[in-house]
């Protein structure tokens, strides 16, 4: 993720702080301290939602490299320093806001809440600037918490850095130096200034606290950065020639007696321009222009059969051979088992499976699933999957197990989308937006279930003349409040839409990603 896919809120957020901050610049008001305030819940509104996707990034990549520890452990292993030094950063920011509060507001603040987090609308002192001066920059201007920030943000960003691969990863590299740079400069008045100063010397507490905010959105967002581009570089080298092996894809490892078994043989990855050669026995078969070898035999004797041969191609290095052996199972007729709507199993919903062994009735059948509740509507069975990642369905005929256990994969329901009712573009009149009745949410056009969402809140934010706007529905249709935002909306300005939620058919509550419309 780089910095040009921020979400419409983190670029609000954004745009926010400039503005706020050269406000700050030439006005101290009681309304530029109340929107400080605004901003700084929103910016932790914003870590908390970064935290949570990074942290559900992370057990994606551990499932991973439990999974192929060969393949991601490694990678895994950079991604978990990665979280940790983050969070290290993160709690040193945490435990200066904290610093600060007591400092500028005394020990009897009720800004501090339990489980140590700053809510700035407790604090009685938002303007004042000597708890900045005294913590931030120190009695000799520097000897101040600032200066060792500075360092540590230095330090954080050449360690996340060094797990990205210059070649590959410049976008990134550059991405995190934007993000954590902490640069001397001239102020407007051309007066050249430390970044220490610039940010905390002479500034009221609320902006100090809003700065330090920022840092640790930053730090999120820089972990973001990192843990995406490890995970890529997981399958960024899956087709090394030096690790290539021989894939044999059967059309079933059982066939009925007398029937054709079919497979198909090829490198995983191979170059167009030259074509591999099966030898088994006496046996050569070509590969296709796909580079793939299809091998076919008719068995007549029941029982298992091993095949083993091998795959021959030119390298720069001169012929060179794979070994493949593999084996299949000739029976009598067997059992089928497919989905009827697609290849997995969704969780929460009820799942159509088609059964069936070749010249056995149900009655006959006896039907097992694990990490699944089944049951029977004629030729159909109904599967609801459990928590688990694979659902295994296996059937007995008159008490004899045919063949091996098939297995599912499990997933959870894909998020559906959020839209608003009546409008088919984010970009329209006033007209058409005060038009609209709500939000709803729809599934994606491919999905395979028609499912159906009920939006039961959202929020509406807009920036109007320098003022952030913000409004909460508790059900999926606009309040007369939301509605005055959209009547002071001018052409060229943009609604957001955020903090979504929907209950689902398996009555699971979900938060959607945030939408946006423009005005024309």
């Amino acid at each position: 993720m780089s910095q040009a896919n921020l979400s419409p809120r983190q670029k609000m957020i954004n745009m926010m702080y400039i503005v706020l901050t050269a406000l700050l610049a030439l006005n101290i008001s009681a309304q530029v301290l109340d929107a400080f305030v605004y901003l700084d819940k929103s910016i932790e509104h914003s870590i908390q939602i970064v935290a949570k996707k990074n942290a559900a990034a992370l057990a994606d990549f551990e499932r991973e490299a439990i999974e192929n520890e060969a393949k991601a452990g490694d990678y895994f292993r950079q991604a978990q320093q990665v979280a940790e030094e983050t969070q290290k950063l993160y709690q040193y920011i945490q435990e200066l806001k904290i610093e600060l509060v007591l400092m500028g507001d005394g020990k009897k603040t009720k800004a501090i809440t339990e489980d140590n987090k700053v809510n700035p609308e407790g604090i009685d002192a938002l303007g004042g600037t000597d708890a900045s001066n005294r913590v931030m920059i120190g009695s000799q201007k520097n000897n101040g918490k600032a200066f060792e920030l500075r360092a540590r943000l230095k330090a954080y960003s050449e360690r996340v850095r060094s797990f990205i691969d210059p070649q590959r990863g410049t976008a990134v590299i550059n991405s995190i130096e934007e993000l954590l740079k902490a640069e001397d400069g001239y102020s407007k008045n051309k007066e050249y200034r430390s970044w220490e100063v610039s940010k905390f010397e002479g500034v009221p507490l609320i902006a100090a606290l809003t700065n330090l905010s920022k840092l640790q959105l930053d730090i999120y967002n820089s972990e973001t950065e990192v843990i995406s581009f490890l995970a890529r570089e997981v399958t960024a080298s899956d087709f090394k020639f030096s690790d290539i092996e021989v894939a044999v894809i059967p059309s079933s490892n059982f066939v009925v007696k007398g029937s054709e078994y079919t497979a198909e043989i090829f490198l995983a990855a191979y170059d167009p321009t030259q074509r591999p050669v099966l030898r088994i026995g006496e046996q050569t078969l070509n590969a296709n222009e796909k580079g793939k070898i299809v091998y076919k035999t008719s068995p007549q004797e029941i029982g298992q059969k091993a095949v083993s041969g091998e795959v021959w191609i030119t390298t720069v290095e001169g012929p060179k051979s794979f070994p493949v052996q593999f084996k299949y199972t000739v029976v009598n007729p067997n059992t089928v088992i497919s989905p009827t709507r697609m290849n997995v199993l969704y969780r929460g919903i009820e799942n159509p499976v088609s059964i069936s062994a070749s010249g056995a009735s149900h009655e006959r059948m006896e039907v097992s699933m694990t990490n699944a509740n089944w049951s029977r509507q004629g030729d159909t069975y109904i599967v609801k999957p459990g928590d688990g990642r694979t659902c295994e369905i296996s059937v007995k005929v008159d008490g004899k197990q045919l063949d091996k256990p098939q297995s599912f994969r499990v997933k959870d329901l894909p998020l559906p989308m959020p839209m608003l009712d009546g409008l088919t573009s984010k970009l329209a009149t006033k007209g058409e937006l005060q038009a609209s009745m709500g939000v709803k949410a729809e599934m994606p056009r491919d999905f395979e279930f028609d499912l159906k969402y009920r939006v039961t809140s959202f929020r509406v934010f807009a920036s109007i003349d320098g003022y952030a706007e913000d409004e909460v529905s508790q059900s999926n249709t606009f309040t007369d409040k939301q509605k005055k935002i959209f009547d002071r909306l001018r052409s060229g300005q943009r609604v957001i839409f955020t903090e979504i939620k929907a209950i689902g058919p398996d009555g699971k509550t979900v938060e959607l990603f945030d939408t946006s419309v423009k005005i024309r």
